[in-house]
């Protein structure tokens, strides 16, 4: 009897093993089935771990997309970040959020011509697209605390005269209170608050790197450049009128 209680234990501990290791693989595959149709950007996962009695989440190697037309790599990545999620929403179609913590995310900014890749992302969560599912389901989110901490940004502008490659650190900032009421909100609109945030300091940051000496430098050349020009028009305009005074007399 005590073997056969024994082995009962045992096998109640080996379907929890599989059923926990299943679990992190469905919220994985989850994550990147939604997560680029909510962003319309590749969004890629290292590993999910979840804890079901506490309800933490560790999600690893997290990283998304560059949009279409800024090249390879990631727009954002970052090594590791935890959660903490109510325990009875986490395989369902509206999932509770109590806090995300993200640490030191890394945000890759590209300028091509007029437009950052920061901006051609928002203006695909504006358009707006299908909602992102799991299992045919629509997903909604309330997240009650989000706090991002450290965050930097690698700062990369090429085309014309101007070429800019800096690293800048942003300032945290949390957000709360994100799909509170009883539908929650779509990832979309998540993500569109969380750019929302950023966009200023992205900016921000993009105008303190193009203000250091490489523009220094490009608005000296630009002045000597203008000089010479005007110099040159200057001289066109005195032979000009120096033909037509010899043509008169």
């Amino acid at each position: 009897m005590k073997k056969l209680f024994i082995g009962l234990l045992l096998i109640i501990a080996i379907i929890g093993v599989v059923a926990y290791t299943q679990m992190n693989a469905i919220v994985k595959t989850g994550v990147e089935t939604a997560g680029p149709q909510a962003l319309s950007v590749p969004v890629t996962v290292g590993s999910v771990s979840i804890s079901p009695l506490s309800g933490r989440v560790q999600v690893t190697d997290f990283a998304v997309g560059q949009p279409d037309g800024f090249g390879e790599g990631s727009l954002m990545s970052l090594g590791a970040f935890d959660m903490k999620v109510d325990t009875n929403t986490i395989l369902d179609d509206h999932i509770i959020v109590d806090e995300i913590t993200i640490d030191q995310p890394m945000f890759d900014a590209r300028v091509i011509g007029s437009q950052s890749n920061f901006q051609a992302l928002q203006q695909k969560l504006a358009a707006g697209a299908g909602p992102s599912e799991i299992d045919g389901q629509p997903i909604t989110l309330t997240i009650r605390r989000l706090a991002v901490r450290n965050p930097q940004i690698s700062v990369q502008k090429e085309g014309g005269i101007l070429r800019v490659d800096e690293d800048v650190n942003l300032a945290d900032f949390t957000l709360t209170d994100l799909g509170t009421d009883e539908q929650g909100l779509a990832p979309r609109e998540i993500a569109r608050h969380i750019m929302d945030t950023l966009q200023p300091q992205i900016t921000k940051a993009l105008v303190a790197a193009g203000a250091g000496d490489t523009l220094k430098g490009l608005a000296k050349d630009a002045r000597g450049e203008l000089e010479k020009q005007a110099g040159s028009l200057l001289n066109k305009l005195r032979s000009k009128r120096k033909s037509e005074d010899d043509d008169n007399n």
